[in-house]
């Protein structure tokens, strides 16, 4: 019975210390306890601001359908990279991992 218990403990330390390296998407948002934050990699500010203007002219483009490159929304074809860089960006990959190898932990754990 003891064992058990301390195989357990070593399973928990193990999914801790893996945690810690790989779910790195959210972070706890300060001053807000219940929230977390997406993470992005950014340069700088300039580039936060042009991955928000490329969201609003991509749905400035969804909404016109037969879209026309313009002056204020310019080539469809850069906005859209850019969208698709990001959400590429917000994909779990690290978050997935861990969650493969807390399951195979689980699952050393039911065979004892």
């Amino acid at each position: 019975m003891k064992l058990v218990k301390m195989e357990k403990e070593v399973v928990l330390q193990r999914i801790k210390k893996l945690s810690s390296n790989h779910l790195t998407l959210l972070e706890p948002c300060p001053g807000i306890p219940e929230k977390d934050m997406v993470l992005l990699p950014l340069d700088n500010y300039r580039e936060a601001m042009d991955l928000t203007l490329y969201l609003l002219k991509t749905c400035i483009m969804a909404l016109q359908g037969d879209y026309v490159a313009d002056f204020v929304v310019g080539e469809p074809e850069f906005n859209i990279g850019e969208i698709l860089k990001l959400v590429t960006n917000l994909m779990p990959y690290e978050e997935m991992e861990f969650l493969d190898q807390v399951s195979d932990l689980m699952k050393e754990l039911d065979k004892n």
